[in-house]
């Protein structure tokens, strides 16, 4: 197997990093109608998915004939079962594992089985860049501390956008009970308790903000601001790639035409396998739906992340118009 270090060239990789039910699968279905963009969706969950997930383009991933090359190029130089075990272990590290880790980053990152993780790591990566020939993948895994592990490998060119979405929709959408048909056993998401998630969501978003936020690869947006403009946030992240846009004809307003896509993981059920027509529109069911007790909860453990994006939010905004306004 190849060593990570000795790769020549990087692959241009967005990590969209976030909390779960934040919009990042209906992000990812946007930015896949630029060309040269691959929208692969929660790639990180890959080896603990099994063989009837599907791909939102209607097959099985072992059918779907962009997965199918795909898998078949990583099968032939990484031991799956292997693979299997290492993934396991390093995405269930917590306490004094993790906090090892993190402060001695540079010398595990040369050290036995988590420097093979790595490499395994590596080649899924170049698996994809070789058989989607696309200048750009996405990743949506929810798992921030899997996109650290991609901030180390040297073949990898990370680019990190944090979508950040209102704790009470997320809490509200963690509530619901929704039903996954994207494997041949059908099933309900499990449903995940307001106080879980208000921790989660705090939790979360400062992990990320703690590992990525100083690089210049970073880029902050809410889902808010996605579903009611979608066009200008588009824009923001082809800037942060050093992305040329063409003319973005499939956005019309709120009005989005969307073609075929291969992502896995996510919201599937959310789109129709194919293309399709979406009107985007905020989802704030929480504001009318939600136990007003549960909306004070959430309140009360997220309000100083809550303000603090809410006024990151603002000072983006006032920069824009800002910028836009005719010099005198």
């Amino acid at each position: 197997m190849t060593n990570i270090t000795e790769s020549v060239g990087q692959i241009k990789l967005l990590y969209i990093a976030g909390t779960g039910r934040n919009g990042s699968t209906l992000l990812e279905r946007i930015l896949t109608e630029i060309p040269g963009v691959f929208a692969a969706g929660e790639l990180g969950r890959v080896t603990r998915y099994n063989k009837n997930k599907t791909c939102l383009c209607g097959e099985k991933l072992t059918v779907c004939p962009i997965w199918q090359a795909i898998n078949n190029e990583i099968d032939s130089q990484i031991d799956e079962e292997r693979f299997t075990q290492l993934d396991l272990k390093y995405s269930n590290l917590k306490g004094l594992n993790l906090l090892k880790l993190l402060t001695h980053q540079k010398e595990l990152k040369l050290s036995g089985d988590f420097q093979q993780y790595l490499n395994m790591l590596a080649i899924k990566y170049k698996a994809i860049h070789k058989h989607k020939s696309g200048q750009i993948i996405t990743d949506s895994t929810i798992d921030s501390l899997y996109g650290y592990y991609l901030s180390l490998i040297p073949s990898i060119d990370l680019y990190i956008l944090h979508l950040i979405r209102d704790p009470r929709g997320v809490s509200y959408s963690w509530q619901r009970l929704k039903f996954s048909s994207s494997t041949a056993k059908k099933s309900w998401t499990p449903q995940i308790s307001p106080l879980k998630t208000a921790l989660s969501w705090v939790k979360r978003n400062i992990f990320i903000e703690f590992m990525f936020a100083r690089t210049e690869k970073y880029l902050q947006v809410s889902y808010e601001d996605l579903v009611e403009n979608p066009s200008a946030v588009v824009k923001k992240i082809a800037n942060l790639l050093n992305l040329k846009l063409e003319p973005l004809d499939f956005i019309k307003g709120q009005k989005i035409t969307l073609g075929e896509s291969h992502l896995i993981g996510g919201n599937l059920d959310a789109f129709k396998k194919g293309g399709e027509e979406i009107i985007l529109k905020p989802d704030e069911r929480w504001k009318h739906q939600m136990k007003w007790v549960d909306i004070i909860l959430v309140n009360l453990i997220t309000w100083p992340l809550m303000l603090k994006y809410s006024l990151s939010q603002k000072r983006q905004k006032n920069r824009l118009s800002t910028h836009s306004k005719p010099s005198k």
